[in-house]
């Protein structure tokens, strides 16, 4: 299996939990919805029209966190207006809304997050590959609100390995709640980790609904590496001098 690993990286991210209301709560990686719609702008798809493209039936994608990573509340001035013909400050009212960000761990630092991806058509792969390694990017990734701008660095092409373990595992992304529950395996404690677990959208269908309920998935935030115990299966994925073990966030 065959995969385009590259970065996105930033200054401060914004993914807003779809749960919270006046308070702008932020999750601390990207959901899956969240990836799908960077790529798209990576091949300069319109708004609503990849959801079936990029349906967990046809694209496979690991996350995993790079860099340590911190939450800050910071309050936010708006535009206080009721319909559009006030967006032009004609009401002359401000509204003040608390927004959680998330930041590097050292603020000299960036947010980096790893994405591993394939695409079960190799026309749309090799697409947003020559995008990806190329540097041709049709739309500015952000790290969740256009506030927040980014961008992509290329890591490399891999080959995905299939293997199961019995016993003890590192790995390197972020995993789904489904996917313990599926092998029986658990976290493993290790001292310094601050693992966190957050309830995301997956997938949209073509009319961006919902195709499924949401799922949790489970990050390590200081290290990016998760400890299983138990047995399963993950993927070996060899380049930049080491071997990455991941999880799709579909299995």
């Amino acid at each position: 299996m065959e995969v385009l690993v590259f970065d996105l990286i930033g200054k401060m991210a914004h993914f807003r939990q779809y749960y919270t209301n006046s308070s702008s709560l932020s999750y601390f990686f990207p959901p899956r919805t969240t990836v799908t719609g960077i790529i798209a702008g990576v091949i300069g798809l319109s708004r609503d029209s990849y959801y079936e493209i990029f349906s967990e039936d046809t694209m496979r994608i690991a996350l995993a966190i790079r860099s340590p990573l911190r939450k800050k509340i910071q309050t936010v001035n708006y535009i206080w207006a009721e319909n559009r013909s006030q967006l032009n400050l004609s009401a002359g009212q401000h509204t003040q809304v608390p927004m959680e960000l998330v930041l590097p761990g050292d603020y000299r630092e960036f947010i980096v997050y790893r994405v591993f991806l394939w695409h079960r058509d190799s026309g749309i792969f090799s697409q947003i590959a020559e995008a990806v390694v190329g540097e041709r990017i049709c739309f500015p990734p952000y790290l969740g609100i256009s506030e927040c701008l980014g961008y992509l660095k290329f890591a490399f092409r891999g080959e995905a390995e299939e293997k199961f373990f019995n016993g003890m595992v590192e790995v390197n992304s972020v995993v789904g709640v489904e996917y313990f529950k599926k092998y029986g395996c658990f976290l493993e404690p290790r001292e310094g980790a601050l693992y966190v677990k957050e309830l995301m959208p997956f997938t949209f269908d073509a009319e961006r609904r919902l195709r499924s309920a949401p799922r949790e998935f489970v990050g390590e935030v200081r290290s990016g590496r998760i400890y299983l115990k138990g047995s399963g299966k993950v993927y070996a994925v060899r380049g930049d001098d080491r071997e990455e073990r991941i999880i799709f966030m579909e299995d």
